[in-house]
């Protein structure tokens, strides 16, 4: 594999079927709320490393913890990469970034994340204007 294409491990996700329950177990724990997208996602600081509770129709058959890696080019990152690793979904756009996923040799799904900080702020403000 050639040159480091990971800056930092930039968040967790946590697969949640009760969002607001799942919300109240963590500020219990003492961690502040950094915002929420209403009945789909809220997300919290744990140092500098986010804590991502995203909402699931049902309990997860196999627990499952996200593990998002951040990236400084995600598209550069899968050209150079596509024929040594196994890319379980090619990168896209999302309202916070590009996302791709990979598999690890054992079976573990991680996320690729490479941020896109105006697009996520202008999806929040639309979120509360709403």
């Amino acid at each position: 594999m050639s040159s480091s294409h990971v800056k930092k491990v930039n968040m967790l996700i946590v697969l949640q079927p009760h969002l607001e329950q799942a919300i109240e177990f963590y500020e219990a724990l003492g961690l502040k709320k950094q915002f929420e997208l209403e009945k789909r996602w809220a997300e919290f600081l744990v140092g500098d490393i986010k804590l991502g509770l995203c909402i699931t129709p049902n309990p997860p058959v196999e627990k499952r913890t996200g593990i998002v890696l951040e990236v400084e080019d995600l598209t550069k990152m899968y050209n150079e990469l596509a024929d040594e690793i196994e890319f379980v979904q090619e990168p896209k756009a999302a309202a916070h970034g590009a996302m791709a996923t990979i598999k690890d040799p054992g079976g573990n799904l991680i996320d690729l994340y490479q941020p896109t900080p105006e697009i996520l702020k202008k999806a929040l403000k639309e979120e509360q204007e709403q």
